[in-house]
């Protein structure tokens, strides 16, 4: 039986909400500030705000599933595959060589990784959102002045620079205009992705994991459980249906770690159950240790 995918709806929006609620304090900010410095710096910290959000949910995506990386693609050095998990290195590779590329090819790459529309992204946000990067980016290696590199990678929607320096201006208006671009499309972003995904839950992620550490049919998750579908959380032991008593030595020792971290409960430890696990039931004792906190409430 194959490991699960435990990816969790949350966890996955999670690098956007956050982006949002940065986007959201820069925008509270800026009202109150006109030194051009800081109105540079919460600019800056807002492009790298939306950029980020996406790089971090395409980690988690390809951790997740990655099924989804085309590792035959992936370069990895023999020093890579010395130092650890291979499949790791490829993902943080790819991650990292995306967030190099120019903004329409990571939002492409974004949008057909988490499987959300092509199109999500209007030709103008697309066009705005193209003029705010090479405007960071100008920020960042030449002093907001315009240079044939700003010029050539801005777009259609360049701006000019002022005075004889032909520099670029990162007032109020023109602050507020780009945080109000990067949120719609992080919203929107949000919004498929909730959609995508909705079926993510951690009480499925929990079935799935049960499912896969006890594959006897005997155990069965509501046997076990209450659960919380509100909450998405599951709540009370249901002792009167409970099938533990009829549980292997290494299973018996699962189902305690489990509970331990599911509800709190104490066990005694038996060092024959786990001296006893053979290679397959070792596999399922790490991939449970490694997934413990999703049993936490």
């Amino acid at each position: 039986m194959e490991q699960p995918i435990l990816l969790l709806k949350k966890e996955l929006i999670n690098p956007i909400e956050q982006a949002l609620d940065r986007i959201e304090k820069i925008r509270q900010r800026k009202m109150n500030n006109e030194d051009s410095i800081i109105l540079e710096g919460l600019f800056a910290l807002g492009v790298a705000s939306f950029e980020h959000s996406i790089i971090d949910t395409l980690r988690t995506l390809l951790n997740y599933i990655p099924d989804k990386l085309d590792v035959k693609s992936e370069n990895i050095s023999k020093q890579q595959l010395i130092d650890g998990n291979p499949l790791d290195q490829a993902i943080e590779n790819k991650v990292n060589a995306v967030s190099y590329k120019n903004l329409p090819d990571i939002i492409s790459y974004f949008t057909k990784i988490s499987g959300i529309p092509e199109n999500i992204v209007t030709e103008d946000e697309l066009s705005d959102l193209i003029e705010i990067k090479a405007t960071r980016n100008l920020l960042i290696h030449n002093n907001l002045i315009v240079n044939s590199f700003y010029r050539e990678t801005a777009g259609t929607k360049a701006r000019e620079g002022q005075g004889n320096r032909h520099r670029l201006v990162i007032n109020q208006d023109y602050l507020f205009e780009s945080l109000v671009v990067m949120r719609s499309v992080l919203r929107k972003f949000k919004s498929e992705l909730n959609l995508k995904y909705k079926d993510f839950t951690k009480i499925k992620a929990m079935k799935s994991l049960f499912s896969y550490i006890f594959q006897t049919p005997v155990m069965k998750f509501e046997n076990e459980f209450e659960v919380d579908e509100d909450r998405d959380v599951i709540s009370n032991l249901k002792p009167e249906t409970s099938m533990k008593g009829n549980l292997s030595s290494s299973e018996t020792l699962f189902y305690n770690i489990w509970i331990a971290h599911s509800h709190g409960n104490r066990f005694e430890f038996d060092r024959g159950y786990f001296y006893g696990l053979d290679n397959r039931n070792r596999k399922k004792m790490a991939f449970l240790i490694e997934q413990l906190d999703i049993l936490k409430s």
